[in-house]
């Protein structure tokens, strides 16, 4: 089955239809006649989309979507409304309601199966954001106004309004400026080149008339399927109406379509929806790198964290094996600093730590990684670099850290010092080939304790210990 779809409907001839066209194309199709038995309904099954008539023995369409929007499973599931009458006014006043697509009675097959497709893409797309967002640890605050459903405020958006001809584009430039505030530019159907400059359009409205259909829609799939131009929106119009094209346009990825022709008032309202879609998608994608980010960095340092360093160490290890490369591995530890936090508090000790972070990370190539692994302790890593290179290397970032007092804003000036110790492994002749990253991590720390050992304030280059096969 390719999902379920609840089918509300007053009439029961109506409700059997509908189930005989989606049952043939492998939906699961729950039926109810009311609101109320809708609700019931629901409460032990969650439908992916929800047909409904106009108008209903206890509500109408907009009457459930607002019900559908107080139950939280069911607030994002596509609402698709079968009217009797197919006048603009009643069409305008559901899509006002928030109603995804309004349909008229008798309903043309090919364009609601297209359109369920559309919805369902969307509504799948969308579920795997929030199992995204939802996977990610919890580091940021939680947007609920942003992955909610009330309105949210819409910035300035860049339209392109693209027609067979320019006139005719600018003829809806100008209709459509009385409707909306956003920045609309005209182009030609065979403007790519211009659609594709930055800033990219966020929604591109497409015409498809009789004697450009065929060039759209390959423009059409190309938009979608293009770096630069994937995340906007696409409405297409086809222009004079025509369900045939509507639905090819639906399924070559048009967000959305007014499938009975151009008509202002329509499609600003599906540009305000469309958009308000986009910035919510926008806003998760963002939670979703902030979280990831918020898990691998350090937050006081903006360093990485040991999460994130030990895959990157073992990306360096494979690939300095696959190219016959050797890499350093460094452990670096400031002297004294529990003595630091003792005699000044907390407050400067971290001031430090972020100082010595700034320091380290000034010596290190673009390619090296600095992570903090500990309190006080710092990983480098250092692909592509020899037994000697790694050893000067280890004495600069210890020059960087007692070169010059730490003198921190508002506090007094500390001297600081750090001890480093480092190992080589790889296949580049002066490290170990067999040598497993734990083993390679565990030979730095031990030459950072040599280091310690011989007084602090030094680094200690330890050779990695060989296999029993060397």
């Amino acid at each position: 089955m390719q999902g379920t779809i609840l089918v509300i409907d007053g009439v029961s001839t109506n409700r059997i239809v509908l189930k005989v066209q989606l049952t043939a194309a492998c939906y699961h199709v729950l039926q109810a006649d009311s609101l109320a038995s809708a609700l019931a309904l629901v409460a032990d099954n969650r439908p992916d989309l929800i047909l409904t008539a106009m108008s209903l023995p206890d509500a109408d369409a907009a009457g459930i979507k607002r019900a559908m929007a107080q139950i939280p499973q069911m607030a994002n599931v596509p609402v698709i409304a079968l009217s009797a009458q197919n006048d603009r006014s009643t069409r305008i006043m559901a899509l006002s309601a928030g109603i995804d697509e309004v349909l008229p009675q008798p309903v043309d097959d090919m364009i609601l199966q297209a359109r369920i497709r559309s919805l369902l893409r969307m509504r799948l797309q969308d579920e795997d954001l929030h199992l995204r967002e939802d996977g990610v640890p919890s580091f940021v605050m939680p947007l609920k106004e942003a992955t909610g459903t009330a309105p949210l405020p819409q910035p300035t958006a860049r339209v392109a309004l693209v027609c067979h001809d320019l006139a005719t584009a600018q003829k809806w430039r100008h209709r459509l400026a009385g409707e909306v505030d956003h920045d609309l530019r005209a182009y030609t159907v065979d403007a790519i080149q211009d659609l594709m400059r930055n800033p990219v359009p966020d929604v591109i409205v497409i015409e498809l008339n009789e004697t450009c259909a065929g060039l759209a829609l390959r423009l059409l799939a190309d938009l979608r399927a293009r770096i630069s131009t994937r995340d906007s929106v696409v409405i297409a119009v086809p222009n004079p109406a025509d369900a045939m094209i509507a639905a090819e346009a639906l399924d070559r990825g048009a967000h959305d379509v007014l499938h009975c022709g151009f008509q202002v008032d329509e499609l600003a309202l599906r540009i305000s929806s469309q958009l308000q879609h986009k910035h919510r998608a926008e806003v998760i994608r963002d939670n979703l790198r902030n979280g990831l980010r918020a898990a691998m960095e350090d937050p006081m340092t903006g360093l990485y964290n040991r999460r994130y360093a030990k895959p990157f160490l073992e990306r360096v290890a494979q690939d300095a094996q696959d190219r016959g490369e050797s890499f350093a591995v460094m452990i670096a530890d400031l002297d004294h600093f529990k003595r630091i936090n003792d005699q000044h508090g907390h407050p400067v000790g971290d001031a430090v730590l972020v100082e010595a972070a700034r320091r380290l990370k000034a010596e290190l190539r673009g390619g090296d990684l600095l992570a903090r692994i500990g309190g006080e302790e710092f990983l480098v890593v250092m692909p592509a670099i020899h037994a000697g290179d790694a050893a000067a290397m280890a004495t600069r970032l210890c020059n960087a850290i007692n070169a010059s007092p730490f003198a921190l804003q508002g506090g007094p000036q500390i001297p600081v010092t750090v001890s480093i110790g480092a190992v080589v492994g790889g296949g580049g002749g002066d490290g170990c080939p067999d040598l497993a990253v734990e083993e390679l991590f565990a030979a730095a720390d031990r030459a950072l304790y040599d280091a310690k050992n011989a007084g602090r304030n030094r680094t200690a280059i330890k050779a990695p210990p060989r296999t029993a096969a060397a």
